[in-house]
């Protein structure tokens, strides 16, 4: 074949595998920044893992910022898009003038766990807890030595909140003790505490090395003052979010895909989400991510109602006033847009 004539083959031959190759998605540029490895982004795991980032065009970097207080101020000053904290942060940013909204629902159950001892569990004969009403079983917990991280940290607020609504008094009705992280772990091997509060995987931990009991786990929605708690967002540059919608589209398209999963197909869900923990044991991730499953809404759209009962939480608990229009602390700007083209 005259030389020619091979490259019109060639160039045909081109054109054809063109034309029959998918489009490929507008690719954008996405920085989240997180403070931690944390169960209550599951989402964001299974969506990184099962690549569906990628496949809606997102080139996702994360960046782990040494406080929470840098990670918004990244935020804020542009130099990432979005922060996964908790919705009061983004509201509190808000209020204080700062270009901060929360513009996705990642998780919308509190991530607390109410666990004691095995020695408490064998004195109550808590063979099967379900059996026990929540109320009853928080009556349990009179008179005990309790771990809840630090004073004001979120363990910490669940429980005093949790014994308030039960009709008790957190100062004088059990002990709250200051322990952080994996000395509560020790502190209960060596029965210095009778239970603590806490999130996955450390409740879960406990459970699966020291025979403790998960008296109440709140990701379940089982207490109802907290039930439908929103608890993580995505704390958003207001910009990003009004000028480049369609990167917040398919970020929060890519993290709808892996809620819907989580739902519908939870062992290849929880397979993806394992590569997040890779050191974390399979049956204490196992239990774990079963735990918090359910936590996770079908839709990271936020409604006024939850920004209302998130802020009011946040006032009952302690926290100082924030002083805000609701409707200037969330924005479903890309969740909308996300919506019109999610496969």
């Amino acid at each position: 074949m005259p030389i020619a004539n091979w490259r019109s083959f060639a160039l045909g031959g081109a054109l054809l595998a063109l034309a029959a190759t998918p489009a490929v998605a507008q690719q954008h540029k996405v920085e989240q920044v997180v403070a931690t490895t944390s169960f209550a982004f599951l989402p964001v795991y299974v969506a990184e893992h099962m690549g569906y980032f990628r496949e809606e065009g997102v080139d996702l970097k994360t960046i782990t910022a040494a406080t929470a207080q840098a990670g918004l101020a990244m935020v804020a000053a542009g130099e990432a898009d979005y922060y996964l904290s908790t919705p009061a942060a983004g509201a509190r940013s808000a209020a204080q003038g700062a270009p901060l909204v929360n513009c996705g629902a990642i998780m919308t159950q509190n991530p607390t766990n109410i666990v004691v001892s095995a020695e408490v569990a064998k004195k109550h004969n808590l063979t099967d807890v379900k059996s026990l009403s929540p109320k009853q079983r928080i009556a349990l917990l009179k008179g005990l030595r309790l771990a809840a991280h630090t004073a004001g940290s979120s363990p910490d607020q669940a429980l005093r909140f949790m014994l308030r609504r039960s009709g008790m008094n957190p100062e004088s009705d059990v002990q709250i003790l200051p322990i952080v992280g994996n000395a509560i772990l020790a502190a209960l091997a060596q029965g210095r505490i009778d239970g603590f509060a806490y999130s996955s995987p450390l409740a879960d931990t406990a459970v699966a090395r020291h025979g403790a009991k998960v008296l109440l786990s709140f990701a379940d929605g089982s207490f109802e003052p907290l039930a439908g708690m929103l608890s993580i967002t995505m704390v958003c540059n207001r910009n990003w979010v009004d000028k480049e919608t369609d990167a917040a589209a398919a970020a929060l398209r890519a993290i709808w895909r892996a809620m819907k999963l989580m739902q519908s197909d939870p062992a290849r869900a929880r397979a993806a989400a394992k590569k997040a923990f890779p050191k974390l044991e399979d049956a204490i991730f196992d239990m774990a991510f079963e735990t918090n499953r359910k936590a996770f809404p079908d839709s990271p759209a936020i409604t006024r109602a939850q920004m209302e009962a998130t802020i009011d939480y946040h006032h009952q608990t302690g926290g100082a006033p924030i002083k805000v229009k609701v409707e200037d602390t969330f924005n479903n700007a890309g969740v909308e847009r996300a919506a019109k083209t999610l496969k």
